[in-house]
């Protein structure tokens, strides 16, 4: 094996672990339905799709280099929801329901620092309270594990938001200059 032919192996690998990462940024986009960005990213996208497939395709008895764009699209994958998990906030609405303790669960889940919304409404055998706060969804562990402490029985659910506006966030203010 000489060198050109690790150099053409590198270069495969280093487009397609680029290029899964564009792929995961332009489907983020396409989520938040960012249309012009979503087509740009999609543009680059295909140039590195191209570039990375014609390399292969022209030699396809070279292992090195099909090892390399197979390899490539893995860890270009893992990287690319690496990254999404570091530039992208999501928000997930999590609804907690207990007959007993909603009270409780909302004064501990805001002084765990969030937000919390209490509400009545009748259930299948009776009066129920239902405490809803809108976390991060690294933060959702937290606010069950608060609910399940204070009532086991709770019934939790969790949906994730497409979008926020306005509410409590004190753990997302930036800080004054």
């Amino acid at each position: 094996m000489d060198l050109n032919t690790l150099a053409v192996a590198g270069g495969i690998f280093a487009l397609r672990v680029i290029g899964n990462v564009i792929t995961t940024l332009r489907l983020v986009m396409m989520v938040r339905g960012e249309k012009l960005w979503s087509s740009a990213i999609g543009t680059v996208e295909a140039l590195i799709f191209a570039l990375a497939l014609g390399s292969v395709v022209s030699s396809l008895d070279n292992l090195w280099n099909l090892a390399a764009y197979s390899v490539g699209y893995g860890v270009g994958g893992y990287l690319g929801l690496a990254l999404e998990q570091r530039l992208v906030t999501r928000f997930v609405a999590v609804q907690i329901i207990s007959p007993q303790y909603a009270h409780e669960i909302a004064v501990a889940v805001r002084e765990a620092g969030f937000g919390a919304t209490e509400s009545w409404g009748q259930g299948a055998e009776g009066q129920v309270g239902t405490v809803t706060a809108v976390v991060r969804h690294r933060q959702v562990n937290q606010v069950v594990e608060i609910a399940n402490r204070i009532d086991p029985q709770a019934f939790v659910t969790m949906e994730e938001l497409r979008g926020i506006s306005r509410g409590y966030f004190r753990r997302l203010a930036r800080p004054e200059r």
